[in-house]
């Protein structure tokens, strides 16, 4: 098979497969503002950080060295305070595993399984061909972040009684592009409000503002973060999607009130249409599962026995269980589960198949949450945010 040729080259002293690689999208002064991660090419829970996904919404901001990097507290507050990075490393630290999603990832999936057509495939992150913007696969990792809890820096603060949330701003500034929200739409036939240049913000409720897991984080992966994941400090929000995960944070700012912030009013929202009044944003992931072996390409597989693996996660705590049909939803047998202990991460699951009859077979999984939560939970929606939604492997047996 193509995908697990040798790379022909001696590797760090050992012949070895063939290495996974991020694509990654340029702007116009060849700052990386894109990159896609190879999803079905890795193995274990963390990503590498070379191969974790970017997203910039805004104009990739040049560095801050964490020498002069320092963040404002300020707002319902009873002690407004400026603190530096060495200031903030004092604080009692806590380290959190945790998938990051982008809220986009796989929309395209949306569209097939409610008008069918050609089948998007996760394959083809990596291939050199797959830098287009317009493709929305490979917008998931998982790492490990270290840093200390938010709650940590308001108590240091001392908050009001009157804090409704946490309004955090990135130093990242520009004016969002309308084309992102067309392309997220699948439609241009609507009106995209102009905010003019602003900074990227998110203004986080409390309750998750408060949560232990909810984190500001200078280290990534063991290491301090690298520029395009946010340094010299980011913001950690497991459960929730991306675009909560406030980038080159530079001021916080406690509100009285859910502040309209761009990205939370008018993109990363639920809603049937763009004329829906009742627009909602977009918090905590879904429950979600994916299959990583065998793949659609893998066909013709021979008759014996076959592992179907793949990767499940929640944005409401741990995965409990997954099942997987070989036959289309016909019926439903438990899969393995790698024992876990971090919750907000995703889980290896595994299930031997032994497949005696040629033909065309379905292969499908569907994950449980800690929450009661089954796969699907994330319907169809205009922007096409959150898709959680379970995808057919097909395959063919001789």
């Amino acid at each position: 098979m193509a995908r697990r040729e040798i790379e022909g080259a001696w590797v760090k002293g050992w012949p070895d497969r063939k290495r996974p690689a991020l694509v990654e999208g340029k702007d116009a002064q060849g700052r990386v503002i894109l990159g896609k991660t190879p999803v079905m090419e890795l193995e274990g829970l963390i990503t590498p950080t070379d191969l974790t996904y970017i997203v910039a919404q805004l104009e990739m901001p040049d560095p801050v060295s964490p020498d002069e990097w320092s963040l404002s507290v300020e707002g319902q507050v009873e002690r407004p305070l400026t603190i530096n990075l060495e200031e903030l490393q004092k604080l009692p630290g806590r380290t959190v595993r945790a998938v990051t999603e982008c809220a986009g990832n796989d929309s395209e999936f949306f569209d097939y399984l409610k008008s069918g057509g050609a089948k998007p495939s996760r394959s083809n992150v990596g291939d050199a061909s797959f830098t287009s913007a317009a493709s929305t696969i490979g917008y998931v990792s998982a790492g490990e972040f270290t840093g200390v809890p938010l709650a940590s820096v308001l108590e240091e603060a001392g908050t009001t009684s009157k804090a409704k949330s946490v309004r955090l701003e990135g130093f990242d500034r520009g004016r969002p592009d309308p084309s992102i929200q067309y392309l997220a739409a699948g439609r241009s036939d609507f009106e995209v409000r102009d905010p003019g240049v602003i900074n990227y913000d998110k203004g986080l409720p409390m309750e998750k503002a408060l949560h232990p897991d909810t984190i500001l984080a200078w280290a990534h992966n063991g290491e301090y973060l690298q520029h395009v994941h946010g340094a010299p400090v980011r913001l950690i929000v497991p459960g929730w999607s991306g675009n909560w995960w406030v980038k080159w944070i530079q001021k916080i700012e406690v509100l009285d009130h859910i502040p309209p912030c761009y990205y939370q009013t008018e993109y990363f929202v639920y809603a049937n249409a763009p004329t829906d009044p009742h627009k909602e944003m977009v918090t905590a992931l879904g429950v979600k599962s994916i299959v990583t072996t065998p793949r659609d390409e893998d066909s013709p597989l021979l008759r014996g026995s076959h592992v179907v693996r793949g990767l499940a996660w929640s944005g409401r705590g741990a995965i409990t269980g997954v099942e997987v049909s070989v036959d289309g939803g016909q019926t439903w047998r438990e899969a393995h589960l790698e024992e876990s202990h971090d919750k907000w991460l995703w889980v290896r699951w595994s299930y031997l198949w032994a497949v005696t009859a040629p033909g065309q077979y379905k292969i499908m999984a569907r994950a449980t949450d800690a929450a009661g939560r089954k796969q699907p939970q994330t319907g169809w929606n205009f922007q096409r945010k959150h898709f959680d939604g379970i995808v057919p492997v097909e395959v063919v047996v001789e």
